[in-house]
């Protein structure tokens, strides 16, 4: 994550804390067999699904793995597809006008270039589908929640980090949430959990 969070922030820093799990109404795990390799923070994660059961919780990765049993959408993606999912729910923010705008402006240099980029990877819910091996019903859902829930941390792990095009995953994640401006604030922020 160093270099992703150096290409989007000009320093390897960490733009959350672990109190934004509890303020957070939708947390997505990226890349991480939780349960497992984070059992800590996997049990504050479903001891706060248990006392608010609004939040809602997404596992992104290949297995299905111990965390999923807190899931309540799985997306077993095609290895090494993350960042299509990603770039595919940035241009879909786009689409369905969930952009912070403002926040864009005074905070994102080159956005209009990362937003084109995306456009040409993915560009649609079937083309996302597709490069992910996933269910047009599920990317949809997926794209649905993160577009309507302001308060989302999206936590990502060694499935990202160590991955051959970790930093390219890395700053699809972060694009994400840059561009909704959902971003240091309480139960916002892309999370990276090594």
């Amino acid at each position: 994550p160093v270099m992703g969070h150096k290409r989007a922030f000009g320093t390897d820093t960490v733009p959350g804390c672990y109190d934004d799990f509890e303020h957070a109404d939708l947390i997505i795990l990226v890349g991480s067999n939780t349960a497992w390799c984070h059992p800590v923070l996997f049990q504050r994660i479903k001891k706060h699904k248990e006392n608010n059961p609004q939040l809602k919780i997404v596992v992104i990765d290949p297995r299905h793995t111990q965390t999923c049993d807190i899931a309540d959408l799985f997306l077993s993606v095609k290895p090494g597809s993350d960042a299509f999912l990603f770039n595919g729910l940035l241009h879909y923010l786009k689409d369905c006008d969930a952009l912070d705008w403002a926040y864009i402006e005074q905070h994102v240099e080159g956005f209009a270039a990362t937003l084109q980029a995306a456009k040409d990877n993915t560009g649609s819910i079937p083309k996302t589908a597709a490069a992910c091996e996933l269910s047009e019903a599920d990317v949809a859902e997926f794209f649905r929640l993160f577009a309507k829930t302001p308060k989302v941390v999206t936590v990502f792990s060694q499935g990202i980090n160590q991955s051959a095009s970790g930093t390219d995953k890395c700053n699809a994640i972060i694009n994400c949430h840059l561009a909704t401006g959902r971003i240091g604030q309480p139960g916002m922020g892309p999370f990276s959990m090594t």
